[in-house]
C-alpha cells in the first residue's frame, strides 16, 4: 500500500521537485448519497461553473467521518447493506485519494479486515480473479520469501473470502480494459462468475461519464459522489498544506485568490486536481500567476493533457484537432444555445461525433475529461458540460480569429450590426481573446480596443457636467478598461486608465477653481472597473491623484479606500498610503482610512498598525473607536485592539458615550472572543454605568455571544432584574432573540416575560418578537403566544407581534393556524390588529384569500387612519410575488389623490416586492416617476423599486421608450435607464430610445384599473 500513498499528480508536479504523499495535503471531502441521475433543467453562471456537477437527486449528505462510520462500519446503505459501494465523480475530484483514505481507515478500524488495492488499469486483459490469485498472491508469497504461492496460502486466501474479511478496493473502473467495450458490464460479469469475489466487500471508484453514460450493470451498488472543496475553508487548508515548507508563498496565494475578479478561479479550484494545478503554477511562477487569464488557462490545458497521459494517451495532432472542435462547440453553444453551459447530446454530436464511435472526438473528449455527463434531459438523453464553464469560455476564445465577431458597428442602422460586447455571456470570452499570445492578433486587438473607446451609441447628446457620454458608450469604455488588463501592449492604456480615474473620483476645474464630480452611477461603475483594469497603471494613477495638491480631503479618503481594494502587495500603493498617513494635512478620518487600507494590502504592516495604535490615543472618540475596529479587522490576532476597547470600558475617567461606543465596537470585532464577552458581561453587571451604556453592552453581546452560555445567563439575569429600566430589559430580550436559538433557559425567561403583567407593553412586544426568532416549532412557545392572542388584557401592538411570531414558528401547527384564522374573523378587534394575522396566514399560505381580502378591505375603507392604511400596504407586500389582486389594489392606492406621501411611498415599496415582471406595476411606477407633483424621495423610491421588478427585455423596452422623451429628464430617470442599459441588447435600447410618444399597452391597461374596486 505504500506505493498507493503517492498522489496521482506526482508525475506532473515532479518537474518542480514536488512529490507529495496523500497525507501531506489531504483535506477530507464530504459525499452525497445519490438517489438517481440528475435532471437539472436550468443553466448556471460560469462564475459558479462547479454547480453543474452538483447532484440534485440525493438521499443524504455525509461529512467524511460520518460516511466512514455509517456506510462502511455500520453498513447503513439502502441497496447492499454496505457490501457494494461506488464512489463517482468527474476527473480530478479526489476519488483515488478518498479510496486511499478508506484503505487506511478500514485497515485500522475494521477488525480482521484484509484490504486489497487493485488499480483496474493494471489488469490489462487479465480478469480480476486471475489477477488476485496469480499476480497479487504471488507478490504476497515473494514478500514471505517464497517464489510462488503455495497451495496452503491459496487455501488460506479462499478462507478469508469465505469469512467475509476481504475488502476489495478497486480504483479507476473507467480505466479498465474491457473486451465488451463497457467496463461496467465486464466487471459485473466477473463479479457474477467468480463466486468467491461475491463474498468480499467492494468499494470502487469510477468517473461519472462511464457510470451514467450507458446501461449500468452495477445497479446493486450504492452510489456516492464526492463533494467539491468548500471555498475558502477547504481550499485554503489544501493550499497551506501544499506550501507547508514555504508557508508565506501559500499565504500569498490565498490572498491573491481573494482579489476582486477572481470569482471564476475561486470556483474553478474547488476541484482537487484544478487546485493542484493552480498550486503548481503558483510555485513554478515564484509566487505569481501568468500575466493574463488566457496564459493561466493555456497552462492549465497543457498540464491537464499531461495528467494520466499513460492511461489516456494522445498525440499532438489529436490534441490539436480536439482543441479546434472543442472551441467551435464552445463558441456556438455560448452564442446560440438556450443553456450555453449545459450541452445537449445532439448539439455536441454535431461537432464531435457519436460517443459510441471509439474513434470519435467525443469519445476522446470524454476520456480526457474535457466533457463530462452532468445529467439527463427530459428525453433521457445525456447532458454534457465542460470540465469547468471557464474552460468552455477559453476554448471559445481560441476559436475566434476576427474582432468583428464581437463588434460590427453600423451607425445609421444598428440593427444590421453585431454587438456581443454588450452581451454579458461574452465578456469573459472577450477578455480571454484579448489575452491570447499569438503575434498575428496584436493589431486586431489594438483595433478592437480603439473601437470600444470610440463607440458612439446614438442615444442622446450628453454635455452635462456630471454625464459626458451615452449609456452604451460608457459600457464599451469600461470593457476596454477591463480589456487592457489582458492586452498589456495597448497603446492607449494610460489614457484609458486616466479617464476611468477621472470618472471615478472627479477632476479639478481650473476655470471654476473647484473639484467636479460625475454622477454617482458613473462614479460607482468606474471605481469598480479599476478593480478589473491594468492593476499597475490603476495604482500609479491613484497614487498620483493622492499626491495632487488640488485634491480635497474627502477625495483622498475615497482614493485610499480604492487602493485598499486593488493594491495588495504593491510597493507603490503601500508607499502612497504610508505618505498619506504621515501627512499633516489630512483629517483623522482620512488617516484612519489610509491605515485601514494599508493593513488590508500589506497584512501585518507595522506602519499601518502603529498608525492605528496612535489613533487609539486620538482626542476624537469616533476616531479612536474606528481605529480599534480596523485593528481588529486587518490584524484579527492582534489582541491589542480588543484589549484597547476593553480598557476603554474599564476606565473610570472616560465619558459614558466613549464607553458605549467601545462596547459597540466590541460587538463588531469580538465575535466569540471570551475576553470581549467577559468584559461586556462585567459592564452589564456594573452599577457605575448609565442605562445607555448597559443597553449597548446587552446589544453587543447579542452580536458576538451566539450560543455562549455565559452571555445568555447574564442577559437572562438582566431580564429578570428589578433594577433596570424597560428599555434595557427590552434590549436584553432582543439580544436573547439573536444568540439564544433553541436555548431552554432563554426561551423560558422570554415566556415568563411575555406572561408578566409587571412590565410595559413594549417589553412584552419584544419578548414575543424574540420568541419568534428562537422558538421555531417549540410547543411551549406556540402555546404561550396562542394564550397571549386569546387574552383580553394585551396591548394591540403586542397582540400583532404575537401573531407575527406565530406566523414564523408555527408553520403546520393546527392550533396556531386556527387561532390566527379566528382572530382575523373576529369582530372584537380593531381593523389594524387584523392586519398581522392576515400577514401571518399569508406566510402559511401566500394566496390565502381571507388574508388578502382583509387587507384589501382595510386599504379601501374610508374609516381607517393613514397609519393603518400604510401598514395594510406593507402587509400586502408580504403576499406572494405576482398576486394580481394585491398588485391591482396597490396600484390604485398609488394613484389616489387623497393619500399622504408616506402611504404612497409604502405602496411603491410593496409593489417593488410583489410586482416582479408585472406590466401594470411597472407602468404605475413609471407614471409615479414622471409625476411633477411628487417630491424627490418618492420619485427615488419609484426608481429603486422599478429596478427590482424589471425582469424582461420587453419591460425595459417600455420604460426606456416612456422616459427617453420625458421633458424633466433628471438623475432619477437616468438611474432607471442606466439599469435598463446594463441589461438590454444595444439594438433594442436604440430602438426604444428613438420611439417617442408611443402609448404602451401597459399604460392603457393602467388607466382602466385606476379607480376600479376589486372587492
Amino acid at each position: 500500500m505504500a506505493e498507493r500513498r503517492k498522489l496521482t499528480t506526482n508525475p506532473l508536479t515532479s518537474t518542480e521537485g514536488v512529490a507529495l504523499q496523500v497525507d501531506d495535503v489531504y483535506v477530507p471531502l464530504g459525499l452525497v448519497e445519490r438517489k438517481k441521475q440528475s435532471k437539472r433543467q436550468g443553466d448556471i453562471s460560469p462564475e459558479q461553473g462547479s454547480e453543474l456537477y452538483k447532484e440534485t437527486e440525493i438521499t443524504k449528505t455525509f461529512e467524511h467521518d460520518a460516511f466512514l462510520e455509517e456506510v462502511l462500519k455500520q453498513k447503513n446503505t439502502p441497496k447492499s447493506q454496505g457490501k457494494r459501494i461506488a464512489i463517482i465523480g468527474e476527473p480530478g475530484a479526489g476519488k483515488t485519494t478518498l479510496l486511499q483514505q478508506i484503505a487506511d481507515w478500514v485497515s485500522r478500524e475494521i477488525d480482521q479486515s484484509i484490504v486489497i488495492w487493485v488499480s483496474l488499469a493494471d489488469l490489462r486483459e487479465k480478469e480480476l480473479k486471475s489477477y488476485l490469485f496469480e499476480t497479487w498472491l504471488t507478490q504476497v508469497a515473494e514478500k514471505r520469501g517464497k517464489a510462488e504461492a503455495t497451495k496452503q496460502l491459496k487455501d488460506d486466501f479462499v478462507a478469508l473470502f469465505n469469512q467475509n474479511n476481504v475488502w476489495l478496493l478497486l480504483d479507476g473502473l473507467d480505466e479498465m480494459s474491457a473486451s465488451s467495450g463497457n467496463p461496467l458490464t465486464e466487471i459485473a460479469r466477473q463479479f457474477r462468475e467468480a463466486g468467491l469475489i461475491s463474498q468480499a466487500r467492494i468499494v470502487l471508484t469510477c468517473r461519472v461519464n462511464l457510470w451514467d453514460g450507458s446501461s449500468n450493470a452495477l445497479d446493486d451498488f450504492d452510489t456516492y459522489r464526492s463533494l467539491d472543496f468548500s471555498y475558502p475553508e477547504q481550499v485554503e487548508r489544501f493550499i497551506h498544506k501544499w506550501f507547508a515548507a514555504i508557508p508565506e508563498t501559500g499565504k500569498q496565494l490565498c490572498t491573491a485568490l481573494k482579489e476582486s475578479g477572481k470569482e471564476r478561479i475561486q470556483d474553478l479550484v474547488k476541484n482537487p486536481l484544478r487546485l493542484t494545478l493552480l498550486c503548481l503554477n503558483w510555485q513554478s511562477g515564484d509566487g505569481k500567476l501568468p500575466d493574463t487569464q488566457a496564459g493561466l488557462y493555456q497552462q492549465f490545458v497543457d498540464d491537464f493533457y499531461k495528467w494520466k497521459k499513460e492511461e489516456f494517451a494522445t498525440n499532438y495532432d489529436q490534441r490539436q484537432q480536439l482543441n479546434i472542435k472543442l472551441g467551435e462547440l464552445a463558441r456556438e453553444a455560448i452564442d446560440k444555445e438556450a443553456t450555453p453551459f449545459r450541452l445537449r447530446q445532439d448539439f455536441v454530436n454535431r461537432f464531435l461525433g457519436n460517443p459510441d464511435d471509439e474513434n470519435s472526438l467525443l469519445k476522446l473528449a470524454i476520456n480526457r475529461g474535457w466533457l463530462n455527463c452532468v445529467g439527463i434531459d427530459t428525453n433521457r438523453k445525456p447532458v454534457y458540460a465542460f470540465f469547468h464553464a471557464s474552460f468552455q469560455e477559453y476554448f471559445a476564445a481560441k476559436a475566434i480569429d476576427d474582432w468583428h465577431f464581437f463588434l460590427n458597428y453600423v451607425p445609421k442602422n444598428p440593427s444590421q450590426g453585431t454587438y456581443r460586447i454588450f452581451e454579458p455571456q461574452w465578456k469573459q470570452t472577450i477578455l480571454l481573446w484579448l489575452g491570447r499570445e499569438e503575434e498575428n492578433l496584436k493589431q486586431q486587438k489594438q483595433q478592437f480596443i480603439d473601437a470600444l473607446v470610440n463607440f458612439k451609441d446614438g442615444c442622446g447628446k450628453w454635455n452635462r457636467e456630471d454625464v459626458d457620454k451615452g449609456f452604451y458608450e460608457y459600457r464599451a469604455y469600461f470593457l476596454a478598461a477591463a480589456g487592457i488588463a489582458e492586452f498589456r501592449d495597448d497603446s492607449r492604456a494610460d489614457e484609458i486608465v486616466k479617464q476611468i480615474v477621472k470618472w471615478g473620483f472627479g477632476y479639478f476645474n481650473s476655470k471654476k477653481q473647484n473639484w467636479i464630480k460625475f454622477s454617482s452611477l458613473i462614479e460607482e461603475k468606474a471605481r469598480l472597473t479599476l478593480q478589473h483594469t491594468d492593476r499597475i497603471k490603476a495604482i500609479t494613477a491613484l497614487v498620483q491623484l493622492l499626491q495632487s495638491k488640488d485634491v480635497d480631503d474627502y477625495t483622498r479618503y475615497q482614493v485610499a479606500d480604492s487602493l485598499g481594494k486593488i493594491g495588495t502587495g504593491n510597493e507603490f500603493a503601500i508607499t502612497g498610503l504610508v505618505q498619506l498617513l504621515q501627512s499633516t494635512n489630512v483629517s483623522d478620518s482620512t488617516r484612519w482610512q489610509a491605515a485601514y487600507s494599508l493593513g488590508k494590502i500589506d497584512p501585518g504592516n507595522e506602519i499601518a498598525i502603529a498608525a492605528l495604535m496612535q489613533l487609539l490615543q486620538s482626542t476624537d472618540v469616533v476616531t479612536r473607536i474606528q481605529a480599534a475596529e480596523s485593528l481588529g479587522e486587518i490584524d484579527p490576532d492582534n489582541k491589542i485592539a480588543i484589549a484597547a476597547l476593553v480598557q476603554l470600558l474599564q476606565l473610570n475617567d472616560v465619558y459614558d458615550k466613549t464607553r458605549m461606543l467601545a462596547a459597540s465596537s466590541l460587538g463588531k470585532i469580538g465575535t466569540g472572543n471570551e475576553f470581549a464577552i467577559a468584559a461586556l458581561v462585567q459592564l452589564l453587571q456594573s452599577t457605575n454605568v448609565d442605562n445607555y451604556t448597559r443597553r449597548q453592552a446587552a446589544k453587543s453581546l447579542g452580536e458576538i455571544g451566539t450560543g455562549n452560555e455565559f452571555a445568555i445567563t447574564a442577559l437572562v439575569q438582566l431580564l429578570q432584574s428589578t433594577n433596570v429600566d424597560n428599555y434595557t430589559r427590552r434590549q436584553a430580550a432582543e439580544s436573547l432573540g439573536k444568540i439564544g436559538i433553541g436555548n431552554k433557559i432563554a426561551i423560558a425567561a422570554l415566556v415568563q416575560l411575555l406572561q408578566s403583567t409587571d412590565v410595559n407593553h413594549s417589553t412584552r412586544w419584544q419578548a414575543a418578537k424574540s420568541l419568534g426568532e428562537i422558538g421555531t416549532g417549540n410547543e411551549f412557545v406556540i402555546a404561550a403566544l396562542v394564550q397571549l392572542l386569546q387574552s383580553n388584557d394585551v396591548h394591540d401592538n403586542t397582540r400583532m407581534q404575537a401573531a407575527s411570531s406565530l406566523g414564523k414558528i408555527g408553520t403546520g401547527n393546527e392550533i396556531a393556524i386556527a387561532t390566527l384564522a379566528q382572530l382575523l374573523q373576529s369582530n372584537d378587534v380593531y381593523e389594524n390588529i387584523r392586519m398581522q394575522p392576515a400577514e401571518s396566514l399569508g406566510k402559511f399560505d401566500p394566496d390565502n384569500e381571507i388574508a388578502i381580502t382583509a387587507l384589501v378591505q382595510l386599504l379601501q375603507s374610508t374609516d381607517v387612519d393613514n397609519f393603518t392604511r400604510r401598514e395594510a400596504a406593507y402587509r400586502l407586500g408580504e403576499i406572494r410575488t405576482g398576486n394580481e389582486i394585491a398588485i391591482t389594489v396597490l396600484v390604485q392606492l398609488l394613484q389616489s389623490r387623497n393619500l399622504d406621501d408616506n402611504t404612497r411611498r409604502q405602496a411603491a415599496s410593496s409593489l417593488g416586492k410583489i410586482g416582479t415582471g408585472n406590466e401594470i406595476a411597472i407602468a404605475a411606477l413609471v407614471q409615479l416617476l414622471q409625476s411633477t407633483n411628487m417630491d424627490d424621495y418618492t420619485r427615488w423610491l419609484a426608481v429603486f423599486n422599478l429596478g427590482k421588478i424589471l425582469q424582461h427585455n420587453q419591460h425595459r423596452f417600455a420604460v426606456v421608450k416612456a422616459l427617453s422623451s420625458y421633458q424633466l429628464f433628471d438623475n432619477n430617470c437616468s438611474s432607471v435607464i442606466w439599469n435598463c442599459a446594463q441589461n438590454m441588447p444595444y439594438t433594442d435600447f436604440y430602438q426604444a430610445w428613438h420611439q417617442h410618444n408611443v402609448t404602451t399597452r401597459a399604460m392603457r391597461s393602467l388607466k382602466k384599473i385606476l379607480f376600479t374596486r376589486i372587492i
